[in-house]
C-alpha cells in the first residue's frame, strides 16, 4: 500500500495519522424547532416595519434602500410622502412626519414581498403568507418612537440581568451600539433590540439590550449613554461567552437603591400627615419600638419678621430584648469568643436600625406656634422613620 493510501481526513488536516471517525449528526427535535420558531416571532413583534426592513438589506443582501422625500401642503399641516426603492421594487408611503411615511412604505414593501412568495427571503415568520401578513400586521400597529415604560422603583428590576454604570478601566466610550450591530450583520445573528426605562428615585435611564434570551443593562443619565454601555456589555458575551459579563452585578447597588426609594416614601407620607404631632405621639407609643418616652415643647419665640420658632425635646428608651440579654448572661458566666462577638454584633445591628436611647431635640418654625410646633414634629418623624425598628 502506498502512503497516500493511509492518508485520512485527520491526518491531512489535523496533523494526525488517525483513521477517519463518522461524526454523528442529531436531528433537531420538533420541540426545540417549536420553541425556537416561538421566540423568532416574539422577537419579530418586537420590531416596527421599518427595522425589519433595514435587518435584511443590510445584513442578507448587503444593500441600502433609498428614500426620496416629497412634502405637501393640507389645512391641518404638512404631510411627508416617501419613496422607498430598493431591489427593483418601488413603493410609497404618505403620513404627516417623515418617520411615520417611511414605516408605511416599508409596511407596504414588506405585504408586496409577502404576495409574491418572498417571505422566507426577508425572514418574516409564518407557516404560511397569511400568517406572515398577520404579523406585519401587528408590527405596522406599533409606533415609530414607543412611549417609554413609566418610571419604575428599584425593588421592580431583575437583580439577576448584568447591569453596568460604567466602562471598566482601559475600555473606551466608542460607538458599541454600532459595533454589536456590525457583528450581528457579518454572523447573521438577530439584530439587538433597545428598551429604556427611567429609575424613579435617581432620574437616570436603564436600557436593556435584548438578543434572544440574553439581556445586559446599561445605566446613565442619557439614554444614549446607557444604550452603549448594554450594547458593550452584549458584545462581551458574545465575543468572550456569558460567563464573561456575570460578574457585573449591581445587586447590592439595587438593594441600597431600593432602602432609599422606602425612606422616600416614608418620607413622603410624614409631609403629607395633617397631624403630625398625633403621629408623632402614635409612634412614640409604640412599646415594640420605645419602652419609655417624654415630650417637651421648650422656648417658644417669634423673630422680627414674625416667623414662629419652638423647640422639641424627647427624652426616650428602647426596648430590651430577651435574646440580647440571654446572651449578656451567658458571656458573663462563660464568656466565650462566640458569645461575645454574638452580642457585639446583636448590639451593632440594634444600633443601625433603632435610636439611641436619650435626648433628642428638634426644631420647628411656622407662621403660628401651632405651626412651629408641627413643623418639629414632622422633622422628629422624619428622624425616626430613618430606622427600620427591627431586632
Amino acid at each position: 500500500m502506498s502512503e497516500f493510501g493511509k492518508l485520512t481526513f485527520d491526518s491531512v488536516f489535523n496533523g494526525s495519522d488517525a483513521p477517519l471517525r463518522p461524526v454523528l449528526i442529531t436531528p433537531e427535535s420538533p420541540n426545540s424547532k417549536i420553541q425556537k420558531n416561538k421566540a423568532d416571532l416574539e422577537n419579530f413583534l418586537k420590531k416596527t416595519p421599518l427595522m425589519v426592513l433595514e435587518e435584511v438589506a443590510k445584513g442578507t443582501f448587503q444593500q441600502t434602500p433609498t428614500w426620496k422625500t416629497d412634502e405637501y401642503p393640507s389645512t391641518v399641516g404638512p404631510e411627508f410622502e416617501m419613496t422607498l426603492v430598493f431591489r427593483g421594487k418601488t413603493v410609497k408611503g404618505r403620513a404627516g412626519s417623515k418617520k411615520a411615511a417611511k414605516q408605511k412604505a416599508a409596511f407596504e414593501y414588506l405585504r408586496q414581498i409577502i404576495n409574491e412568495g418572498k417571505r422566507l427571503e426577508y425572514s418574516i415568520p409564518g407557516e404560511t403568507d397569511e400568517e406572515a401578513l398577520a404579523n406585519i400586521n401587528q408590527i405596522s400597529e406599533r409606533p415609530e418612537d414607543p412611549k417609554r415604560q413609566l418610571p419604575f422603583s428599584a425593588k421592580d428590576v431583575d437583580k439577576s440581568i448584568p447591569t453596568i454604570k460604567e466602562f471598566p478601566p482601559g475600555v473606551d466610550s466608542g460607538n458599541w451600539v454600532g459595533a454589536l450591530q456590525e457583528r450581528c450583520q457579518k454572523y447573521k445573528l438577530e439584530a439587538p433590540s433597545y428598551e429604556d426605562s427611567k429609575i424613579e428615585s435617581t432620574s437616570e435611564f436603564m436600557v436593556t439590550c435584548t438578543m434572544r434570551s440574553q439581556k445586559t443593562r446599561g445605566i446613565k443619565p442619557k439614554i444614549k449613554l446607557a444604550k452603549n454601555l448594554a450594547a458593550w456589555l452584549m458584545l462581551k458575551s458574545l465575543e468572550e461567552g456569558i460567563e464573561s459579563v456575570q460578574n457585573f452585578d449591581m445587586t447590592e447597588q439595587f438593594e441600597e437603591l431600593e432602602t432609599e426609594e422606602n425612606l422616600a416614601a416614608v418620607r413622603q407620607d410624614v409631609l403629607n400627615t395633617k397631624d403630625n404631632k398625633a403621629a408623632l405621639t402614635d409612634l412614640l407609643s409604640d412599646k415594640a419600638r420605645f419602652a419609655e418616652f417624654t415630650m417637651d415643647f421648650k422656648y417658644p419665640s417669634m423673630s422680627t419678621l414674625g416667623v414662629h420658632q419652638v423647640l422639641l425635646e424627647i427624652q426616650i428608651s428602647r426596648p430590651v430584648f430577651s435574646d440580647l440579654d440571654d446572651l449578656q448572661m451567658g458571656a458573663e458566666h462563660t464568656q466565650t469568643e462566640e458569645i461575645i462577638k454574638a452580642t457585639a454584633e446583636k448590639e451593632r445591628e440594634q444600633k443601625r436600625n433603632m435610636p439611641e436611647s436619650g435626648l433628642k431635640v428638634f426644631s420647628g418654625h411656622g407662621s403660628s406656634e401651632e405651626a412651629a410646633m408641627q413643623s418639629a414634629c414632622t422633622s422628629a418623624l422624619l428622624h425616626f422613620h430613618t430606622f427600620s425598628f427591627t431586632d
